[in-house]
C-alpha cells in the first residue's frame, strides 16, 4: 500500500498470503468421508491454472464471468482464477429459476459461466447455447467443459509463458471492478452492485484486527458465496492466515460442526435462533 494506492487488490492480498507460507493449509475440504487440508500452494496452483485457462479461452481484461454453485472449494478456486486473470466475478444464486439467471447473465454481459453440476448447466443451457458462451462445470456435464479441462489449457499456456499469470494479475488496479453482485429484485428487476478491489480489500484489511482473526482460527463456511457477507468473511480469514472448512451442505452443518470444531462461525440471526431453540428444547426434554 502507498499514499496514492492506499488499498491493495485482492490478487495482491492473496500473493502476500501465499508467499508468506506456501505449505500452510488454507482450506479443509471433505474428501472420501473425511476433512483434508488444502495448502496455499495447492490452492494457488488451481487458481493459476484456471486463470490461464480462461486466458487461453480468449477472455480479455475486464470481461465478466458468472459463477453458479454452492459454497465449496471449487467456488473459491474459480473466483481466484477469475480475479487472477483480471476478470470480473458475477456470482449467481444457484436457487434462482432459469429466467432470473438469464436476466443476470445478459445484464452483466457475461462471457463465460462456471456451474457446479448438470442441473445448473441445464438452467442456462438455452441462453449459453444461443450466444456461444462457454460453460465450465465442476463435475462432468454433457456439453460443458470440465474444470480439469480448463486447468489443462492453463497448464499448457503457463508452460510456454511462465510469467504470464503474475503479469496478468498485476494488471489489476485497486479501483478496477472485482465483482458484480445482484440484488434480490424484490422491488423490481435485480440490480448490479459494483464492487472494486479496493471496496473489498479496504474492508478486509480494516476488519481483521478489529475481529481479532488469528492464524490458529478455523471457520466453518456454509453461507452462500453469492452474497458479499460470506465472501468478505472468507477473504478476511485468508488474509489473517486462518483456515476455512467447507460444510458439505446446509443440511449437514450440525454434523460438520462436530467434525471441524470451528472457532469461527459466520451466520445469520435466524440460524442462531434455531440453535438456541433446539438447545432449549433438548434441555426441557431432559428435565433441565
Amino acid at each position: 500500500m502507498t499514499e496514492d494506492r492506499p488499498w491493495p487488490t485482492l490478487n495482491e492480498l492473496w500473493f502476500q498470503r501465499l508467499d508468506a507460507d506456501p505449505a500452510r493449509p488454507v482450506f479443509l475440504a471433505k474428501r472420501d468421508g473425511a476433512y483434508r487440508p488444502v495448502t496455499a500452494e495447492a490452492f494457488a496452483t488451481a487458481g493459476r491454472e484456471i486463470s490461464l485457462g480462461l486466458v487461453a479461452l480468449g477472455l480479455e481484461q475486464g470481461d465478466r464471468v458468472a459463477l453458479i454453485g454452492p459454497t465449496r472449494l471449487e467456488w473459491q478456486e474459480a473466483d481466484f482464477g477469475i480475479l487472477g486473470a483480471a476478470l470480473v466475478t458475477v456470482p449467481v444464486y444457484p436457487t434462482l429459476p432459469p429466467l432470473a439467471m438469464e436476466y443476470i447473465l445478459e445484464n452483466a454481459g457475461v462471457r463465460a459461466v462456471f456451474v457446479a453440476d448438470a442441473e445448473l448447466a441445464e438452467k442456462i443451457r438455452s441462453w449459453t447455447t444461443e450466444r456461444g458462451i462457454p460453460v465450465i462445470a465442476f463435475a462432468p456435464v454433457e456439453g460443458a467443459m470440465t474444470l480439469e479441462a480448463v486447468r489443462e489449457r492453463g497448464r499448457a499456456l503457463g508452460d510456454g509463458e511462465p510469467g504470464l499469470y503474475r503479469d496478468r494479475a498485476a494488471r489489476v488496479h485497486p479501483d478496477d471492478l472485482a465483482t458484480l453482485i445482484y440484488t434480490s429484485g424484490t422491488t423490481g428487476v435485480p440490480k448490479a452492485v459494483m464492487l472494486t478491489h479496493a471496496n473489498i480489500t479496504s474492508n478486509v484489511v480494516t476488519a481483521v484486527p478489529l475481529l481479532t482473526f488469528h492464524p490458529t482460527d478455523v471457520a466453518l463456511a456454509f453461507l452462500p458465496l453469492s452474497h458479499i457477507l460470506e465472501r468478505m468473511v472468507e477473504y478476511a480469514l485468508m488474509h489473517a492466515g486462518a483456515m476455512i472448512a467447507f460444510a458439505e451442505s446446509i443440511d449437514t452443518v450440525a454434523d460438520n460442526l462436530r467434525e471441524v470444531h470451528p472457532t469461527i462461525l459466520a451466520a445469520v440471526p435466524r440460524l442462531y435462533e434455531k440453535i438456541i431453540n433446539r438447545s432449549l428444547e433438548t434441555a426441557r426434554a431432559g428435565g433441565a
